[in-house]
Protein backbone atom coordinates (compact mmCIF):
# COMPACT_ATOMS: atom_id res chain seq x y z
CA UNK A 1 0.00 0.00 0.00
CA UNK A 2 1.31 3.40 -0.97
CA UNK A 3 0.29 6.78 0.43
CA UNK A 4 0.44 9.90 -1.69
CA UNK A 5 1.29 13.36 -0.41
CA UNK A 6 1.58 16.82 -1.89
CA UNK A 7 4.63 19.01 -1.57
CA UNK A 8 3.93 22.15 0.48
CA UNK A 9 4.92 24.45 -2.39
CA UNK A 10 2.03 23.03 -4.44
CA UNK A 11 -0.62 23.47 -1.72
CA UNK A 12 -2.22 26.71 -2.86
CA UNK A 13 -5.34 26.11 -0.75
CA UNK A 14 -3.42 26.29 2.54
CA UNK A 15 -5.28 28.61 4.91
CA UNK A 16 -3.71 31.41 6.92
CA UNK A 17 -3.91 30.90 10.69
CA UNK A 18 -3.68 33.73 13.21
CA UNK A 19 -3.36 33.16 16.94
CA UNK A 20 -5.58 35.68 18.70
CA UNK A 21 -6.14 33.58 21.81
CA UNK A 22 -3.98 35.84 24.03
CA UNK A 23 -4.76 39.52 24.51
CA UNK A 24 -1.78 40.35 26.76
CA UNK A 25 1.42 38.67 27.89
CA UNK A 26 3.26 40.92 30.35
CA UNK A 27 5.72 40.41 33.19
CA UNK A 28 4.60 41.34 36.69
CA UNK A 29 7.21 41.86 39.40
CA UNK A 30 6.93 40.45 42.92
CA UNK A 31 9.34 41.24 45.74
CA UNK A 32 9.95 40.02 49.31
CA UNK A 33 7.96 41.72 52.07
CA UNK A 34 11.24 42.73 53.74
CA UNK A 35 14.82 43.33 52.64
CA UNK A 36 16.41 42.82 56.06
CA UNK A 37 17.44 39.21 55.33
CA UNK A 38 19.08 39.84 51.95
CA UNK A 39 22.64 39.60 53.31
CA UNK A 40 22.35 37.63 56.56
CA UNK A 41 23.54 34.02 56.42
CA UNK A 42 20.95 31.33 57.27
CA UNK A 43 18.07 33.80 56.91
CA UNK A 44 15.16 33.17 54.53
CA UNK A 45 13.99 35.45 51.74
CA UNK A 46 10.43 34.64 50.66
CA UNK A 47 8.51 35.92 47.66
CA UNK A 48 4.80 35.13 47.32
CA UNK A 49 2.58 35.34 44.28
CA UNK A 50 -0.87 35.27 45.82
CA UNK A 51 -3.75 33.29 44.35
CA UNK A 52 -5.85 35.72 42.34
CA UNK A 53 -8.17 35.67 39.37
CA UNK A 54 -5.15 35.58 37.07
CA UNK A 55 -3.34 33.23 34.73
CA UNK A 56 0.38 32.99 35.49
CA UNK A 57 3.03 30.99 33.63
CA UNK A 58 5.81 29.94 36.06
CA UNK A 59 7.91 28.16 33.43
CA UNK A 60 8.95 31.47 31.84
CA UNK A 61 9.42 33.45 35.05
CA UNK A 62 12.84 34.60 36.21
CA UNK A 63 14.64 35.93 39.29
CA UNK A 64 16.30 39.33 39.22
CA UNK A 65 19.23 40.28 41.47
CA UNK A 66 20.97 43.60 41.99
CA UNK A 67 23.91 44.14 44.29
CA UNK A 68 27.61 44.70 44.57
CA UNK A 69 30.86 42.88 45.32
CA UNK A 70 32.81 44.80 47.97
CA UNK A 71 35.68 44.20 50.38
CA UNK A 72 34.65 42.28 53.46
CA UNK A 73 36.95 44.18 55.82
CA UNK A 74 35.83 47.75 55.10
CA UNK A 75 32.94 47.66 52.55
CA UNK A 76 35.11 49.57 50.06
CA UNK A 77 35.19 48.97 46.34
CA UNK A 78 37.98 46.88 44.88
CA UNK A 79 40.76 48.34 42.80
CA UNK A 80 40.60 47.74 39.07
CA UNK A 81 43.65 45.42 39.16
CA UNK A 82 42.46 43.19 42.05
CA UNK A 83 42.18 39.54 41.09
CA UNK A 84 38.72 38.73 42.45
CA UNK A 85 35.29 37.96 41.02
CA UNK A 86 32.15 35.93 41.51
CA UNK A 87 32.58 32.32 40.48
CA UNK A 88 30.77 30.88 37.50
CA UNK A 89 27.05 30.64 38.33
CA UNK A 90 27.97 32.58 41.48
CA UNK A 91 24.47 33.84 42.37
CA UNK A 92 23.31 30.29 43.03
CA UNK A 93 26.19 29.72 45.48
CA UNK A 94 24.93 32.63 47.61
CA UNK A 95 22.02 30.45 48.78
CA UNK A 96 22.14 27.25 50.81
CA UNK A 97 18.69 26.18 49.64
CA UNK A 98 15.98 27.28 47.22
CA UNK A 99 12.41 25.94 47.41
CA UNK A 100 9.45 26.34 45.07
CA UNK A 101 5.86 25.74 46.15
CA UNK A 102 2.68 25.90 44.08
CA UNK A 103 -0.86 25.61 45.35
CA UNK A 104 0.38 24.76 48.84
CA UNK A 105 2.52 21.85 47.58
CA UNK A 106 6.31 21.82 47.77
CA UNK A 107 7.26 21.04 44.19
CA UNK A 108 11.07 21.12 44.41
CA UNK A 109 13.81 21.90 46.91
CA UNK A 110 17.51 22.26 46.13
CA UNK A 111 19.82 22.13 49.14
CA UNK A 112 23.00 22.68 47.14
CA UNK A 113 21.74 25.01 44.41
CA UNK A 114 25.23 26.11 43.38
CA UNK A 115 26.73 22.71 42.59
CA UNK A 116 23.40 21.32 41.36
CA UNK A 117 22.65 24.02 38.80
CA UNK A 118 26.31 24.13 37.75
CA UNK A 119 26.35 20.42 36.91
CA UNK A 120 23.08 20.67 34.99
CA UNK A 121 24.30 23.77 33.16
CA UNK A 122 27.56 22.19 32.04
CA UNK A 123 25.58 19.27 30.62
CA UNK A 124 22.81 21.24 28.96
CA UNK A 125 23.98 24.68 27.78
CA UNK A 126 25.69 24.97 24.37
CA UNK A 127 29.32 26.03 24.41
CA UNK A 128 28.64 29.44 22.85
CA UNK A 129 26.36 30.23 25.80
CA UNK A 130 29.53 31.55 27.47
CA UNK A 131 30.04 34.19 24.81
CA UNK A 132 26.41 35.14 24.24
CA UNK A 133 23.69 35.52 26.88
CA UNK A 134 25.35 33.44 29.61
CA UNK A 135 26.94 36.39 31.36
CA UNK A 136 23.49 37.86 32.11
CA UNK A 137 23.18 35.09 34.71
CA UNK A 138 26.83 35.23 35.85
CA UNK A 139 27.74 32.32 33.58
CA UNK A 140 31.14 32.22 31.90
CA UNK A 141 32.68 28.84 32.56
CA UNK A 142 36.23 28.46 33.87
CA UNK A 143 39.03 27.35 31.57
CA UNK A 144 41.45 26.70 34.46
CA UNK A 145 41.08 26.42 38.21
CA UNK A 146 42.80 29.77 38.90
CA UNK A 147 41.77 33.28 39.87
CA UNK A 148 43.97 34.79 37.16
CA UNK A 149 42.91 37.21 34.42
CA UNK A 150 46.39 37.86 32.93
CA UNK A 151 46.54 36.15 29.57
CA UNK A 152 50.27 36.71 29.09
CA UNK A 153 53.25 36.33 31.40
CA UNK A 154 54.49 39.84 31.99
CA UNK A 155 54.57 42.38 34.78
CA UNK A 156 52.77 44.61 34.70
CA UNK A 157 50.23 43.15 32.27
CA UNK A 158 49.24 46.59 30.95
CA UNK A 159 52.83 47.34 29.89
CA UNK A 160 53.03 43.96 28.18
CA UNK A 161 49.82 44.61 26.24
CA UNK A 162 51.16 47.99 25.08
CA UNK A 163 54.42 46.41 23.96
CA UNK A 164 52.59 43.72 22.07
CA UNK A 165 50.50 46.32 20.26
CA UNK A 166 53.66 48.21 19.28
CA UNK A 167 55.27 45.06 17.95
CA UNK A 168 58.18 45.11 20.39
CA UNK A 169 57.30 42.12 22.51
CA UNK A 170 56.82 38.41 21.96
CA UNK A 171 54.14 37.27 24.41
CA UNK A 172 54.30 34.12 26.48
CA UNK A 173 50.97 32.53 27.27
CA UNK A 174 50.12 32.32 30.97
CA UNK A 175 49.20 28.68 31.78
CA UNK A 176 47.19 29.88 34.81
CA UNK A 177 45.03 32.24 32.75
CA UNK A 178 41.32 31.60 33.30
CA UNK A 179 39.19 33.04 30.51
CA UNK A 180 35.92 32.56 32.40
CA UNK A 181 37.29 34.28 35.49
CA UNK A 182 38.67 37.12 33.35
CA UNK A 183 35.29 37.66 31.68
CA UNK A 184 33.36 37.73 34.95
CA UNK A 185 35.98 39.93 36.61
CA UNK A 186 35.90 42.38 33.72
CA UNK A 187 32.14 42.71 34.08
CA UNK A 188 32.47 43.57 37.77
CA UNK A 189 35.71 45.53 38.02
CA UNK A 190 36.12 47.32 34.70
CA UNK A 191 34.69 50.84 34.68
CA UNK A 192 34.71 53.98 36.76
CA UNK A 193 34.40 54.28 40.53
CA UNK A 194 30.62 54.40 40.37
CA UNK A 195 30.29 51.05 38.59
CA UNK A 196 33.10 48.90 40.02
CA UNK A 197 31.65 45.93 41.85
CA UNK A 198 28.02 46.58 40.89
CA UNK A 199 25.98 43.94 39.07
CA UNK A 200 22.52 42.92 37.94
CA UNK A 201 21.85 39.29 37.01
CA UNK A 202 18.85 37.36 35.71
CA UNK A 203 18.40 33.71 36.70
CA UNK A 204 15.73 31.91 34.64
CA UNK A 205 13.29 29.76 36.59
CA UNK A 206 14.29 26.93 34.25
CA UNK A 207 17.92 27.20 35.42
CA UNK A 208 16.83 26.12 38.90
CA UNK A 209 13.66 24.03 38.71
CA UNK A 210 12.50 21.14 36.56
CA UNK A 211 8.92 22.34 37.03
CA UNK A 212 9.73 24.69 34.14
CA UNK A 213 8.92 21.75 31.85
CA UNK A 214 5.24 22.39 32.60
CA UNK A 215 4.55 25.07 29.99
CA UNK A 216 0.88 25.75 30.76
CA UNK A 217 -0.67 28.68 32.58
CA UNK A 218 -1.92 28.16 36.14
CA UNK A 219 -5.12 29.81 37.32
CA UNK A 220 -5.82 31.15 40.81
CA UNK A 221 -2.74 29.41 42.25
CA UNK A 222 -0.40 30.70 44.93
CA UNK A 223 3.31 30.46 44.06
CA UNK A 224 6.09 30.82 46.62
CA UNK A 225 9.86 30.91 46.29
CA UNK A 226 12.01 30.67 49.40
CA UNK A 227 15.73 31.46 49.29
CA UNK A 228 17.92 30.65 52.29
CA UNK A 229 20.93 32.94 52.27
CA UNK A 230 24.39 31.37 52.55
CA UNK A 231 27.66 33.05 53.44
CA UNK A 232 29.95 34.57 50.82
CA UNK A 233 32.87 32.15 50.73
CA UNK A 234 31.35 29.81 48.13
CA UNK A 235 30.40 32.47 45.60
CA UNK A 236 33.66 34.43 45.42
CA UNK A 237 37.02 33.41 43.94
CA UNK A 238 40.15 35.47 44.56
CA UNK A 239 43.92 35.31 44.34
CA UNK A 240 46.30 35.42 47.32
CA UNK A 241 46.87 39.14 46.81
CA UNK A 242 43.21 40.18 47.04
CA UNK A 243 41.24 40.72 50.23
CA UNK A 244 38.17 38.63 51.05
CA UNK A 245 34.99 39.91 49.48
CA UNK A 246 31.28 39.84 50.21
CA UNK A 247 28.13 40.29 48.18
CA UNK A 248 25.57 42.87 49.24
CA UNK A 249 22.19 42.37 47.57
CA UNK A 250 20.15 45.53 47.19
CA UNK A 251 17.24 44.10 45.22
CA UNK A 252 15.74 40.64 44.71
CA UNK A 253 12.61 40.16 42.63
CA UNK A 254 10.58 37.45 40.90
CA UNK A 255 9.22 38.50 37.51
CA UNK A 256 6.24 36.44 36.38
CA UNK A 257 4.43 36.31 33.01
CA UNK A 258 0.78 37.23 33.48
CA UNK A 259 -1.40 36.02 30.61
CA UNK A 260 -4.73 37.60 29.69
CA UNK A 261 -6.65 35.28 27.36
CA UNK A 262 -9.13 36.52 24.80
CA UNK A 263 -12.79 36.44 25.77
CA UNK A 264 -13.32 33.24 23.80
CA UNK A 265 -10.23 31.54 25.25
CA UNK A 266 -11.16 32.57 28.80
CA UNK A 267 -14.61 31.06 28.33
CA UNK A 268 -13.03 27.80 27.19
CA UNK A 269 -10.69 27.77 30.20
CA UNK A 270 -13.53 28.44 32.62
CA UNK A 271 -15.53 25.66 31.01
CA UNK A 272 -12.67 23.28 31.82
CA UNK A 273 -12.86 24.41 35.45
CA UNK A 274 -16.65 23.99 35.57
CA UNK A 275 -16.41 20.43 34.23
CA UNK A 276 -14.92 19.27 37.57
CA UNK A 277 -12.37 17.16 35.77
CA UNK A 278 -8.92 15.91 36.70
CA UNK A 279 -5.91 16.72 34.56
CA UNK A 280 -2.34 15.36 34.79
CA UNK A 281 0.58 17.65 35.60
CA UNK A 282 3.89 15.97 34.85
CA UNK A 283 7.47 17.23 35.03
CA UNK A 284 10.99 15.99 35.70
CA UNK A 285 11.70 17.08 39.25
CA UNK A 286 15.16 17.88 40.60
CA UNK A 287 16.52 17.02 44.01
CA UNK A 288 20.04 16.95 45.35
CA UNK A 289 22.05 15.38 48.15
CA UNK A 290 25.46 15.94 49.66
CA UNK A 291 27.88 13.69 51.51
CA UNK A 292 31.36 13.98 53.00
CA UNK A 293 33.72 11.15 52.07
CA UNK A 294 36.00 9.77 54.79
CA UNK A 295 39.65 10.49 53.99
CA UNK A 296 41.88 7.61 52.95
CA UNK A 297 39.12 5.26 51.70
CA UNK A 298 39.23 3.69 48.26
CA UNK A 299 35.58 2.55 48.29
CA UNK A 300 32.54 4.79 48.86
CA UNK A 301 29.02 3.38 49.25
CA UNK A 302 26.34 6.08 49.23
CA UNK A 303 22.65 5.38 49.83
CA UNK A 304 20.36 8.05 48.38
CA UNK A 305 16.85 8.75 49.60
CA UNK A 306 13.89 10.00 47.57
CA UNK A 307 10.19 10.44 48.28
CA UNK A 308 8.72 6.96 47.90
CA UNK A 309 5.68 6.69 45.64
CA UNK A 310 6.12 10.21 44.18
CA UNK A 311 9.54 10.25 42.56
CA UNK A 312 10.64 7.80 39.89
CA UNK A 313 14.39 8.34 39.29
CA UNK A 314 15.48 8.64 35.67
CA UNK A 315 18.99 10.16 35.84
CA UNK A 316 21.58 10.57 38.57
CA UNK A 317 24.45 13.05 38.22
CA UNK A 318 27.45 12.98 40.57
CA UNK A 319 30.35 15.37 41.10
CA UNK A 320 33.26 15.32 43.58
CA UNK A 321 35.11 18.27 45.09
CA UNK A 322 38.24 18.38 47.26
CA UNK A 323 39.15 21.60 49.11
CA UNK A 324 36.61 23.65 47.17
CA UNK A 325 34.34 25.07 49.90
CA UNK A 326 36.69 26.28 52.65
CA UNK A 327 37.90 29.76 51.61
CA UNK A 328 37.59 32.21 48.73
CA UNK A 329 40.91 30.98 47.37
CA UNK A 330 39.05 27.91 46.09
CA UNK A 331 36.52 27.44 43.31
CA UNK A 332 33.44 25.26 43.96
CA UNK A 333 32.25 25.67 40.37
CA UNK A 334 34.72 23.00 39.18
CA UNK A 335 35.04 19.34 40.13
CA UNK A 336 37.66 16.58 40.69
CA UNK A 337 37.93 13.06 39.28
CA UNK A 338 39.68 11.64 42.42
CA UNK A 339 41.36 8.94 40.32
CA UNK A 340 38.07 7.11 40.01
CA UNK A 341 38.40 3.50 38.84
CA UNK A 342 34.75 2.44 38.40
CA UNK A 343 31.28 3.36 39.60
CA UNK A 344 27.69 2.18 39.29
CA UNK A 345 24.18 2.60 40.70
CA UNK A 346 22.03 -0.11 42.27
CA UNK A 347 18.31 0.56 42.02
CA UNK A 348 16.23 -2.03 43.90
CA UNK A 349 18.94 -4.56 43.15
CA UNK A 350 19.30 -3.69 39.47
CA UNK A 351 22.63 -2.27 38.39
CA UNK A 352 23.29 0.70 36.08
CA UNK A 353 25.36 0.38 33.98
CA UNK A 354 25.05 -3.37 33.96
CA UNK A 355 28.71 -4.01 33.14
CA UNK A 356 31.82 -2.47 34.68
CA UNK A 357 33.17 0.67 33.07
CA UNK A 358 36.84 0.72 34.05
CA UNK A 359 38.57 4.08 33.82
CA UNK A 360 42.09 5.35 34.46
CA UNK A 361 42.41 9.13 34.40
CA UNK A 362 46.21 8.94 34.79
CA UNK A 363 46.37 7.14 31.43
CA UNK A 364 43.63 9.24 29.79
CA UNK A 365 41.30 6.25 29.71
CA UNK A 366 37.97 7.87 30.51
CA UNK A 367 36.27 8.34 27.14
CA UNK A 368 33.38 6.01 28.07
CA UNK A 369 32.53 8.19 31.09
CA UNK A 370 32.71 11.20 28.81
CA UNK A 371 30.31 9.56 26.35
CA UNK A 372 27.86 8.79 29.18
CA UNK A 373 27.98 12.46 30.09
CA UNK A 374 27.74 13.68 26.49
CA UNK A 375 24.76 11.41 25.73
CA UNK A 376 22.71 13.14 28.42
CA UNK A 377 21.83 16.16 26.31
CA UNK A 378 20.58 14.02 23.45
CA UNK A 379 18.69 11.51 25.62
CA UNK A 380 17.20 13.99 28.12
CA UNK A 381 16.62 17.09 25.99
CA UNK A 382 16.45 15.47 22.56
CA UNK A 383 19.24 17.66 21.15
CA UNK A 384 21.40 16.02 18.49
CA UNK A 385 25.16 16.45 18.91
CA UNK A 386 25.36 17.85 15.39
CA UNK A 387 23.13 20.74 16.49
CA UNK A 388 24.70 21.53 19.83
CA UNK A 389 27.10 19.92 22.26
CA UNK A 390 27.69 20.42 25.96
CA UNK A 391 30.04 22.90 27.64
CA UNK A 392 32.60 20.16 28.29
CA UNK A 393 35.20 18.84 25.86
CA UNK A 394 37.24 15.70 26.47
CA UNK A 395 40.24 17.48 28.02
CA UNK A 396 38.26 19.68 30.41
CA UNK A 397 36.19 16.67 31.44
CA UNK A 398 39.33 15.38 33.12
CA UNK A 399 40.72 18.65 34.47
CA UNK A 400 37.61 20.61 35.48
CA UNK A 401 34.27 18.88 34.90
CA UNK A 402 34.40 15.10 35.48
CA UNK A 403 30.65 14.76 36.06
CA UNK A 404 29.28 11.23 36.23
CA UNK A 405 25.94 10.56 34.54
CA UNK A 406 23.94 7.42 35.29
CA UNK A 407 21.00 6.74 32.98
CA UNK A 408 18.44 4.73 35.00
CA UNK A 409 15.30 5.60 33.00
CA UNK A 410 14.80 2.08 31.64
CA UNK A 411 13.51 0.07 34.57
CA UNK A 412 11.81 -3.21 35.23
CA UNK A 413 8.08 -2.82 35.92
CA UNK A 414 8.65 -3.95 39.51
CA UNK A 415 10.81 -0.85 40.09
CA UNK A 416 8.04 1.51 39.04
CA UNK A 417 6.03 1.08 42.22
CA UNK A 418 6.78 0.81 45.89
CA UNK A 419 9.86 1.80 47.84
CA UNK A 420 12.94 2.76 45.84
CA UNK A 421 16.21 1.47 47.27
CA UNK A 422 19.00 3.38 45.59
CA UNK A 423 22.69 3.41 46.38
CA UNK A 424 25.83 4.46 44.53
CA UNK A 425 29.13 2.60 44.68
CA UNK A 426 32.49 4.13 43.79
CA UNK A 427 35.96 2.57 43.63
CA UNK A 428 39.08 4.75 43.56
CA UNK A 429 42.68 3.97 42.61
CA UNK A 430 44.06 5.74 45.67
CA UNK A 431 42.87 7.03 49.03
CA UNK A 432 40.45 9.96 49.07
CA UNK A 433 42.02 13.28 50.23
CA UNK A 434 40.76 15.23 53.22
CA UNK A 435 37.90 17.69 52.73
CA UNK A 436 36.33 15.75 49.87
CA UNK A 437 32.62 16.12 49.21
CA UNK A 438 30.21 14.31 46.91
CA UNK A 439 27.18 15.93 45.28
CA UNK A 440 24.34 14.02 43.65
CA UNK A 441 21.53 15.40 41.49
CA UNK A 442 18.50 13.16 40.98
CA UNK A 443 16.14 13.79 38.06
CA UNK A 444 12.84 12.03 38.69
CA UNK A 445 9.42 11.74 37.09
CA UNK A 446 6.86 13.55 39.22
CA UNK A 447 3.16 13.39 38.56
CA UNK A 448 0.46 15.59 40.08
CA UNK A 449 -3.20 16.16 39.25
CA UNK A 450 -5.12 19.37 38.73
CA UNK A 451 -8.55 18.70 40.21
CA UNK A 452 -11.45 21.06 39.64
CA UNK A 453 -14.27 21.61 42.15
CA UNK A 454 -16.27 23.59 39.64
CA UNK A 455 -14.86 26.93 40.77
CA UNK A 456 -11.11 26.50 41.32
CA UNK A 457 -8.32 24.15 40.29
CA UNK A 458 -6.40 22.41 43.09
CA UNK A 459 -3.12 20.57 42.72
CA UNK A 460 -2.88 17.16 44.43
CA UNK A 461 -0.48 14.22 44.24
CA UNK A 462 -1.42 10.98 42.52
Amino acid sequence: MEDQTTNEMLNLRESVIFDNSIVSYEYVEFTPSTTTNFNNANQTIQIDVQATDSYFRPSHSYFYFEGSLVRDDNNNRYAANDQISLINNGVMYLFSSIQYSAGGNVMETLNNPGQTTSMLGYLSYPDDFNTSCGLTQCWSKDTTNNANSNEFLASPAVAADAAIAAGHFTPTKNPNYNQGFATRRSLLLDGDNDTIGNFSFIIPFSHVFGFSEYQKVMYNTKHTITFTRAGNHLAIHRSNNAQNGKVEFTRIAWRFPCVIPSTESKAQLMQIVKEKGSYPLHFSGRSDQHNTISPGVTFFDWRLSITSGIEKPRYILVGFQTDKIVTQLQNPAVFDHLNLERAYVQLNGMRYPKYDVGVNFAKNQYSILYKMMDDFKREYYGINNLIGGSQINLATYKSLYPILVFDVKNQDEQLRSGVVDMNLQFYFREGIPHNTHAYAVILSDRLFKLNSDGTNMKMVTY
